[in-house]
């Protein structure tokens, strides 16, 4: 798909206007999120929440488990629970930068909505916990009606919350509908594996065994290892890993440069273990890797004083 395919030129600009380069910026409304991306980037580690992001311009590989999913123009990627992937910008110019509207799912919205419209769950296509779909037209102008309710304070508070609940219709009449529809539905497979992830960030640095995560989401061991395999890619062992990677990356990137005492913070036994599963993640050892991460830390917020400081002068 060609570069801003279907997407309103309109609809560009009002996402350029509440984006801040390289970051994810806030936007008036609690529930919506922009990120954006100036320069291609190399792999970029991170838990999604359950969410749909809609492109806006450029494109971005995300990978979840061993399977990568190829996000541009005119397609939405939306994750039904809190997963690590992996993201790679892989279009993005200072002139087209990449875009993306990132909205977080309301599952009380989606029962209501499957409730309104005797929603009948489609056949099974696979129950994995994120996807990839077409953006229909009338989702494209949803959206950026949405972004024109930004403007003012009252259309935030009586206008949005109606195109919210739009697009989530259009969600849920996507092919992938049942996927959305189990978040919402009290005792469902995705429900009950997001209480044992939940677990799992909570408590990402103790030793927790799969009988326990079971328990906690009322399955036996053997169901419960494959459904949460196949809602997040990765076995409990593996989604526990890459959350302390994630996390000790963060320590050694913002607060300390002991990669021992991180190890061991994290949940590691190992220091020496602890580095080559970094290596691994990251294709960096730390040390190497947070070198590069720090410069890319003061660069960026070298880039973000450089306006405030010019207005200072003026």
């Amino acid at each position: 798909m060609s570069d801003n395919a279907q997407i309103p030129s309109e609809l560009i600009a009002r996402t350029m206007e509440f984006s801040r380069a390289g970051t994810l910026a806030e936007t008036p409304l609690d529930a919506l999120k922009i990120i954006r991306s100036d320069v291609l980037s190399g792999p970029q580690h991170s838990i999604y929440e359950p969410s749909v992001c809609f492109i806006v311009q450029g494109a971005k590989d995300v990978t979840v488990g061993q399977k990568v999913y190829q996000c541009e123009p005119g397609l939405f990627f939306a994750s039904s629970a809190n997963l690590p992937v992996v993201g790679r910008v892989t279009r993005a110019t200072s002139a087209k930068p990449y875009l993306a509207l990132i909205l977080r799912l309301d599952s009380a919205i989606i029962y209501e909505i499957a409730s309104a419209t005797d929603f009948r769950k489609p056949d099974d296509l696979g129950s994995a916990g994120v996807f990839l779909d077409d953006a229909k037209n009338a989702m494209t102008d949803a959206y950026l009606r949405l972004m024109r309710s930004l403007g003012r304070q009252s259309d935030i508070e009586i206008l949005a919350p109606l195109i919210l609940k739009e697009i989530t219709y259009y969600l849920m009449q996507s092919r992938f509908s049942g996927v959305l529809y189990d978040l919402a539905v009290q005792g469902s497979g995705v429900l009950r594996i997001s209480r044992s992830i939940e677990k799992l960030r909570r408590d990402f640095s103790e030793s927790v065994r799969v009988e326990s995560l079971a328990r906690i989401a009322d399955m036996s061991p053997s169901a419960f290892y494959q459904h949460f395999k196949q809602l997040t890619g990765l076995s409990p062992i593996q989604f526990q890993k890459q959350l302390r990677l994630q996390e000790g990356r963060k320590l050694l990137a913002t607060e300390t440069e002991d990669i021992t005492s991180v190890a061991y913070s994290v949940g590691y036994e190992s220091p020496s273990q602890f580095s080559r599963d970094y290596s691994r993640l990251f294709g960096l050892a730390p040390s190497r890797d947070i070198k590069n991460l720090r410069q890319q830390l003061e660069s960026a917020a070298q880039d973000l004083s450089e306006p405030i400081e010019s207005l200072a002068i003026q």
